[in-house]
């Protein structure tokens, strides 16, 4: 109902001058963000400058993707924030802006698990990646982790590895630094509205990794002869790594693979994967494929309690 000056209840003057204050703050935060697409376009550039960009396909994405720096950014901003505005709407406003210049800075194309009925993958790409980016749908997951490979993909989402897996995909990230690794883990932030909120995926690239505060890596053992899961445990243990899950099994060749997630940020380079090794003997290999900044926790992401 409108009051006697035409506005909508309360104090007219009061109303209006909120609302011109909004305006106000809503004209600051777009020349923000033009600026922040100027400084998006600057970086690119910088970054072409040192590696130059050969073409326009979405494997010259992966010059530009830096994960580690947009996990941190998103660490910041979710520690220092407060008032009503929920944490999860911070992280989906600030992915959004990411991702969008991301694609300012160059070519970026995601290639994402999504057979029929099970859309769950999408929506994980969607929220993480942003509205506006490519998103290439495969029925099956060898054929993601493939585009990633010939370069038509600049990353791919995948989900994350089990126990039960048949020919699981991670035993293609062995043998060679110059193959795909893991670069991240989704969900970042709150699930939100997803159709399969409890999801769990890894993102595949070729952009290097590098470490933050809480990371988590992923290792492979490669072994001619089967080495039971509490001798890996304990060869892991010897050097300082805390084991999440081991997962095992033989590939085609014959060899015997174990996938094992240790605690912290572990490259190829790393002394302790050599001395693993040794420790176990019989010709054993102990390959780093990819580590991900770890995602915000519930606790991070609560609010502030509501008014009572």
């Amino acid at each position: 109902m409108q009051g006697p000056s035409g506005t909508e209840g309360g104090t007219g003057d009061e109303l209006v001058q909120l609302r011109q204050k909004i305006d106000a703050v809503d004209s600051q935060l777009h020349d923000l963000l033009m600026q922040r697409t100027e400084l998006a376009v600057a970086v690119g550039a910088a970054k072409a400058a040192r590696q130059p960009v050969s073409g326009d396909s979405p494997a010259e994405g992966a010059k530009f993707i830096r994960p580690a720096r947009e996990a941190k950014i998103l660490r910041r901003l979710i520690a220092r924030h407060s008032g009503k505005l929920p944490k999860a709407v911070i992280v989906r406003m600030w992915r959004e802006m990411i991702s969008a210049l991301l694609q300012v800075e160059g070519p970026f194309a995601v290639a994402v698990y999504a057979p029929a009925g099970q859309p769950g993958f999408w929506d994980l790409a969607r929220d993480h990646y942003g509205s506006r980016v490519r998103i290439v749908t495969c029925s099956r997951v060898d054929r993601a982790l493939s585009a990633v490979m010939d370069g038509s993909a600049t990353v791919a989402v995948l989900p994350f590895p089990r126990e039960d897996d048949s020919g699981p995909w991670w035993r293609r990230l062995v043998g060679s630094a110059q193959l795909p690794h893991v670069i991240a883990r989704l969900p970042f932030g709150d699930p939100g509205n997803q159709r399969n909120p409890d999801l769990q995926a890894l993102v595949v690239g070729r952009t290097p990794t590098e470490p933050t505060d809480r990371d988590h890596s992923l290792l492979v053992l490669e072994a001619p002869e089967p080495v039971s899961r509490s001798t890996l445990r304990q060869a892991l243990a010897g050097v300082g790594f805390v084991t999440s899950f081991i997962h095992g099994g033989r590939d085609h060749q014959d060899s015997d693979l174990n996938l094992v997630e240790v605690a912290g940020y572990v490259d190829g380079l790393d002394p302790r994967l050599g001395l693993v090794a040794a420790a176990l003997g019989k010709d054993a290999r102990l390959h780093s494929i990819g580590s991900y900044a770890e995602p915000l926790t519930k606790e991070e992401l609560a609010d502030e309690p509501a008014d009572h």
